[in-house]
């Protein structure tokens, strides 16, 4: 069992299937290509921090791309399984601590991370039983477990602005202690688009 093992949740980069907000706006291929580009700058930062790394595949680990990464960065692939978000990350976090102590799950959406931000997210694990990374919109771009319990995503309505507050609610009927991190932003609309591209 290693001491800390990084998860990522990630898609298959299909026109269609990734970004659709993005389409309107700028187009099925180029949301696409926003898409790929957002995963391969987590799964870059993630090779360089060390860590054990699990990349989460949806639909299936089939996809060429995952395969090209798990070839480069030496990643071990599995796939998503569940109906909702909610339970595929319940899923993961808990398949995760059977192998490590503490297990830290991201998504590809957040072009912000830092190693020092994975760093806080493992070491706040010392002291509560999950981290979160809220994001500005509402919902969060990282979570982290020590442990996890059934139903500690339970009633949390995916992709709305109350994503965050859902979740510590859910996790704290279920019994388990949290801490939250500093706040970052997504990558969901044009505007969010624009605003990565300027820094």
């Amino acid at each position: 069992m290693v001491d800390k093992l990084l998860q990522i949740f990630a898609k298959a980069p299909i026109q269609g299937f990734v970004k659709t907000r993005l389409i309107p706006n700028i187009g099925i291929k180029a949301a696409t290509d926003v898409y790929v580009e957002l995963l391969e700058s987590v799964v870059n930062l993630a090779a360089k921090s060390g860590y054990k790394i699990q990349l989460w595949c949806a639909p299936d680990q089939r996809h060429d791309c995952f395969q090209k990464m798990a070839k480069k960065h030496q990643f071990i692939l599995r796939d998503q399984h569940g109906v909702g978000l909610g339970e595929r990350m319940e899923y993961a976090l808990e398949i995760g601590l059977k192998e490590a102590e503490k297990v830290v799950l991201v998504g590809a959406d957040c072009p912000v991370f830092t190693e020092d931000y994975l760093a806080k997210a493992f070491g706040s694990l010392a002291k509560s039983d999950v981290v979160l990374g809220p994001a500005e919109d509402g919902g969060f771009v990282l979570i982290g477990c020590g442990k996890v319990q059934a139903n500690m995503f339970n009633k949390v309505d995916w992709g709305r602005s109350t994503v965050l507050e859902q979740t510590l609610g859910a996790m704290h009927k279920v019994g388990l202690t949290s801490h939250l991190l500093p706040v970052l932003w997504d990558v969901d609309t044009l505007a969010d688009v624009e605003r990565w591209r300027a820094s």
